[in-house]
């Protein structure tokens, strides 16, 4: 069994290989939010400065890069001030869930999902479900029988 599981998994595995395109994405831990595209590419701009060995000319996209840093961050924290400081309650909340990175808990599963999961369930339970018949042969009970709701009142 084991070794028919494997060989159905390493088949699943090479289909996938094969037909679904994959992507390499790269993700940067601890963004912060005052850093932008443009921080970004004065970054990459430092770095291939660096790998080239040009010395004048990674120390002026070191200072570029450096004053970009600073501006960003202070107009950020000027933008920060400004939303805690207002008289508004909602730019209040607004800069302390942003300060926070608080996000919004994903929301319960819709009345779609039910139905979809009833709709699954009645598809591979559909040879599960058997009823004696007189002759003694089995036949398959039809899924609207298998649950019956009454309301009473």
């Amino acid at each position: 069994m084991d070794e028919y599981t494997e060989t159905v998994t390493s088949y699943i595995s090479f289909c996938e290989d094969c037909c679904i395109p994959s992507r390499t994405r790269v993700s940067y831990n601890n963004v912060k939010p005052w850093f932008s595209p443009k921080l970004r590419q004065l970054r990459l701009q430092k770095e291939e400065a660096f790998r080239s060995g040009d010395r004048d000319r990674y120390k002026e996209s070191k200072y570029r890069f450096s004053k970009a840093v600073r501006d960003a961050k202070r107009l950020y924290a000027e933008n920060l001030k400004q939303q805690l400081s207002a008289n508004d309650s909602a730019s209040v909340w607004k800069g302390l869930r942003q300060i926070t990175n608080y996000k919004k808990p994903n929301p319960p599963h819709s009345v779609n999902d039910l139905r979809l999961a009833n709709e699954l369930n009645d598809f591979y339970c559909r040879f599960e479900r058997h009823i004696n018949t007189a002759n003694g042969l089995k036949q398959a009970q039809s899924p609207a029988s298998w649950l019956k709701i009454l309301e009473h009142n």
